[in-house]
């Protein structure tokens, strides 16, 4: 699973995601993907569902703003995502901005 993290406008920490629905949620008419935005102390989180063609390459002002330009969701106690949580996740850093 693709992950970047990165340092948003806000002065906040945010990790995005690729999140893709499993056989109950495309049968529902949920999206098969998307792009899930969440910032560092799980307070808010965010969902663009137009993914732009490599997003895990792009600079962290372009990420900032599409994390700007998503929508928020409402947070759930008992939901933790991604499945192996941001603190365990192996974020790989992109190359040179």
């Amino acid at each position: 699973m693709a992950m970047r993290t990165f340092l948003g406008s806000d002065g906040q920490q945010w990790v995005a995601w690729l999140a893709r629905s499993g056989a109950a949620g495309a049968w529902l008419g949920a999206p098969g993907e998307w792009l899930v935005f969440q910032n560092g102390d799980d307070t808010e989180r965010r969902r663009l569902m137009e993914i732009p063609a490599n997003w895990e390459m792009l600079p962290e002002n372009r990420l900032d703003l599409l994390r700007r330009m998503a929508t928020p969701v409402v947070l759930y106690a008992h939901r933790h995502s991604p499945a192996t949580g941001i603190d365990r996740a192996k974020v790989v850093p992109p190359d040179d901005e």
